[in-house]
């Protein structure tokens, strides 16, 4: 598998055990080598747009920063397994447009972690908005 598969994947299932504590499912998109990976913080003019534009559905930047080392990004045994670092989120609604017409580096504030607490407040949030 190509690395940055493997960095989506392992992305992606963090993610998906996070909104499971939650009690939330998320739907998994296949593997698209355009988007976004949890080592990738120079974001796409493309993927920035479509994260910024008025959408019904509510939309957020999710990035799990990785070990560099592919050795230390799990450790496994009968008591437990543990994914090693951290994901953290973003929204970029209403984000202004940038004259980059390739990529646009895209902070991510390090006290916004994607954990429980962050997905129960999110969709708590995303559900007053559609009232």
């Amino acid at each position: 598998m190509h690395p940055n598969d493997k960095m989506e994947r392992f992305s992606m299932a963090y993610i998906a055990a996070v909104a499971a504590h939650a009690g939330f499912h998320i739907a998994k998109p296949e593997l698209d080598r355009d988007s976004i990976d949890g080592i990738l913080l120079p974001l796409s003019i493309k993927n920035y747009d479509d994260l910024r534009r008025d959408c019904v559905v509510p939309r957020v930047l999710i990035v799990v920063a990785l070990p560099a080392n592919e050795e230390d990004w799990l450790d496994q045994s009968e008591d437990a397994l543990i994914l090693r670092h951290c994901g953290y989120w973003a929204s970029l609604a209403g984000a202004p447009e940038r004259e980059n017409t390739a990529s646009v580096t895209v902070p991510i504030p390090r006290h916004q972690r994607f954990d429980t607490t962050a997905v129960k407040a999110l969709m708590a949030q995303a559900q007053e908005e559609q009232l």
